[in-house]
């Protein structure tokens, strides 16, 4: 193997330590609704990574949302990993208590995720939940952040190993594929009578 000279080295111009790279990390991107763009196909997450958007019917789409939806961020950065929230990672503003306004005392989550086929009995994708914390605290962003997180893992637990829909097949969930660190966040929409989140997958593209 011939051998390099120290200015032969190949240098990664964004890699970490690099001007780019602490420029990108300086500032992060606005989630897109912020902006009044769609939501991207792909989105480049905190940690580098890029992460592919879970496919939404057209119907489900922030546009078509029923009021301004709820955004999940760490440090500016919009997206936090499932793996994280379960871990206790603080959002940005946790304490916001974003349904508050609403006077609901219940409300569902659905997530939606592409393939999934329920069982009779029930459907590990889709839960109504409190709005309250122990009986009586209206719920936060971090609170339900949680229990997006919560579901995902449920679901993950539910689905692992099990076959999907027909076209789907990249979207099921494995052992060494969509582990709950490459699911990511974003959001969460209203439309009509059920929040359904904005997710990305790393490791899809």
């Amino acid at each position: 193997m011939a051998y390099m000279q120290p200015n032969q080295t190949i240098v990664n111009s964004a890699g970490a330590g690099s001007p780019g790279y602490y420029a990108w990390q300086a500032n992060p991107s606005p989630h897109p609704l912020t902006i009044g763009a769609e939501m991207p196909p792909y989105w480049r997450a905190s940690d580098g990574r890029i992460v592919k958007r879970v496919p939404r019917s057209r119907e489900l789409t922030p546009s078509q949302e029923s009021f301004p939806g709820i955004h999940f961020s760490v440090k500016g950065w919009c997206g936090v990993s499932v793996e994280k929230i379960l871990k206790q990672t603080v959002v940005d503003y946790p304490t916001d208590m974003v349904f508050a306004h609403h006077g609901w005392r219940t409300t569902t989550l659905a997530l939606n995720w592409p393939g999934y086929i329920p069982n009779r009995s029930s459907d590990a994708s889709r839960r109504r939940f409190s709005t309250y914390m122990n009986g009586n605290i209206p719920m936060t962003r971090q609170g339900f952040a949680k229990v997006i997180a919560e579901l995902i893992l449920d679901l993950y637990h539910c689905a692992k190993g099990k076959p999907v829909a027909r076209g789907c097949e990249d979207w099921a969930f494995s052992e060494n594929k969509d582990s709950l660190s490459n699911v990511f966040i974003l959001s969460a929409h209203y439309y009509r009578n059920v929040w359904v989140p904005e997710l990305y997958v790393a490791g899809m593209e």
